[in-house]
């Protein structure tokens, strides 16, 4: 008997409409992932096209997503050399890798690369939006028959992977900056920085600010 997915919610501390980017040369899947998407929010944008190259046109009028979502097998740039284009376009997004194949030694190199996560094409809706919510509070996810895999499979623990942002909040952190500190330094909101500080917390395993500065240097992230 198939297992029930556990239910996860989306942490609402945002302020502002959440911005989705779908990145994928099959009108017809794109068509059907809309509808799964505003299962997510009602009010959700979702931005879409078809190759990475316009993706990056996208970026020159909006440079921030919620989430972003790279087909791994696309015409023109893909793969590793698509994710590494898309992480430069919009570095403080987190990118969520979809694909009808589970290659596991790609998908893996993905989140290694920065990749925040992967959700399989021939999965569940359901089963596709528990990930991407993930995702959104600022997790990883992978699907448990790749993670626990074995060969290729991927030990998120290993990764230790945070954005660019996040590498900023930490950076702070380490200097011992409080919350409301590190927001004005970084011009964003105290909540935000409380977000960033919690998936830096969650990537390194740490408990508390002092542990997760000396898992940064021991890990040699700063």
């Amino acid at each position: 008997m198939r297992k029930v997915p556990e239910f996860v919610t989306i942490k609402k501390n945002r302020t502002h409409r959440m911005k989705l980017l779908v990145v994928d040369d099959h009108l017809l899947f794109r068509e059907g992932l809309r509808h799964i998407l505003l299962r997510l929010d009602q009010t959700v944008d979702i931005h879409e096209c078809g190759t990475v190259q316009d993706a990056i046109e996208i970026a020159k009028q909006i440079t921030e997503f919620d989430l972003v979502l790279l087909d791994m097998q696309l015409p023109g740039l893909q793969g590793l050399e698509g994710l590494h284009a898309l992480k430069g376009a919009f570095p403080t997004s987190p990118i969520t890798l979809i694909s009808g194949v589970a290659d596991q030694r790609a998908i893996a190199e993905g989140i290694r690369s920065g990749a925040q996560g992967f959700v399989s094409k021939s999965g569940s809706a359901e089963d596709m939006l528990n990930g991407l919510r993930k995702v959104i509070n600022g997790e990883h996810h992978i699907p448990p028959e790749i993670s626990n895999s074995q060969g290729d499979g991927i030990r998120l623990d290993q990764t230790y992977h945070l954005t660019p942002r996040q590498i900023e909040v930490l950076a702070q952190l380490c200097e011992g900056h409080s919350n409301k500190e590190i927001g004005r330094t970084l011009c964003m909101s105290e909540n935000t920085v409380r977000c960033h500080v919690a998936s830096v917390f969650r990537a390194l395993g740490a408990k508390s600010r002092t542990e997760a500065a000396i898992l940064a240097k021991r890990k040699g992230l700063l």
